[in-house]
């Protein structure tokens, strides 16, 4: 993510060292939880044991994973004291649905029978439940209609002998924004969740997002949030809250090939405020400066934050010739001149744009 923070394999005969770094209870502390790390580098599974450290070198996270099936299965997942602990295991629990969702899963089980209570606090708010003594949580990699989303959680939901969830269409937004927050990378294009795209430039989209990635490291903070703020002048474009949003990058050459989408977020707060409330607020989450956020203020005085997460970055970028095609091609009143600002996007649109990033022929 362009941090500091490093990830590496967890290398044979070094679990006793990591016994200090990480919090165990019960029969699991001390060797126990040692044996248990060594045993995931034998037998015929193939473990993958991931040590993250801080810039300093210092474990800050242990997690081990494998995929069973269309399960992927966390027989281990802790994290250590650390000024960013709740940061990073709520970032720890998305980057395993990435991870998920890249493997094919549709299913992510937590094993691990004492996993970091930063973690388990974490985990409700992403859709994990009980199960069985685990942690359970649906991956319903669908972009789709009411229908279509609640045929694949649903099936899951049997294989797992639990209850399912029945969907409608026109779904009020509070209700889809939790579900597809639960049921990530879950898109319901037939609720009344609406869509923006928000142009960025470069320079801002690298420190946000790390795309283009930067050349030095990013803030660890910043960095490793799922949550960020984005500044603009407080004229509303029809903003609301719960929505999606998709990031166009909007400097480029003459011919518009520096120009693209790059990913979507989910839009949680809009903020109206002066520059000095916005910024006090938000510093952390935001690379604007006070400097920056005052030049974003209108006549008014005022300047709008956007508070959003969880940020998708697409593995193929939409180009601009090609979201304008993606437009067109559905017979939308839409043309590159609305991506000066904020604007409002059909949910027809924003599902061609998301599958499209997606896209892997």
């Amino acid at each position: 993510m362009g941090t500091e923070f490093r990830s590496a394999e967890v290398a044979p005969g070094a679990e006793d060292e990591l016994v200090a770094f990480f919090e165990q209870s019960g029969a699991d502390d001390g060797s126990a939880f040692s044996e248990r790390l060594r045993s995931l580098n034998e037998g015929g599974i193939a473990w993958r044991r991931e040590l993250l450290r801080d810039g300093q070198g210092r474990p800050v996270a242990l997690y081990a994973w494998s995929l069973d099936g269309r399960t992927l299965v966390v027989p281990v997942l802790r994290t250590a004291g650390h000024p960013l602990e709740e940061t990073l295991a709520r970032q720890l629990l998305f980057l395993l649905k990435r991870l998920g969702r890249d493997c094919g899963a549709e299913i992510v089980r937590i094993s691990d029978p004492h996993p970091s209570e930063a973690a388990r606090a974490a985990a409700g708010d992403d859709g994990f439940f009980e199960h069985n003594g685990e942690l359970v949580a649906l991956l319903v990699n669908v972009c789709g209609t009411a229908a279509e989303v609640e045929v694949v959680a649903g099936g899951l939901a049997r294989e797992l002998a639990v209850d399912a969830t029945v969907l409608d269409v026109g779904m009020p937004a509070e209700v889809t924004a939790v579900l597809e927050r639960a049921w990530w990378p879950a898109k319901v294009i037939d609720s009344e969740l609406p869509s923006f795209m928000v142009p960025i430039k470069p320079r801002w989209s690298t420190e946000l997002f790390n795309v283009p990635a930067m050349l030095i490291a990013r803030s660890d903070a910043l960095g490793i949030s799922r949550e960020h703020v984005y500044y603009r002048s407080s004229q509303r474009r029809g903003e609301s809250v719960p929505a999606r949003l998709l990031w166009y990058v909007s400097d480029g050459n003459s011919t518009g090939e520096g120009q693209r989408v790059v990913g979507s977020s989910r839009l949680d707060e809009v903020l109206i405020d002066t520059p000095d409330v916005l910024f006090s607020k938000f510093e952390h989450l935001g690379v604007y400066g006070r400097a920056e956020v005052e030049r974003a203020a209108d006549a008014s005085g005022h300047a709008m934050a956007l508070r959003f997460s969880d940020t998708e970055i697409f593995p193929k970028p939409v180009t601009l010739r090609r979201l304008t095609s993606l437009a067109r091609g559905r017979g939308l009143t839409w043309s590159p001149g609305s991506l000066i600002s904020l604007s409002k996007i059909s949910s027809e649109l924003f599902q061609a744009v998301y599958q499209e990033g997606h896209r892997t022929t």
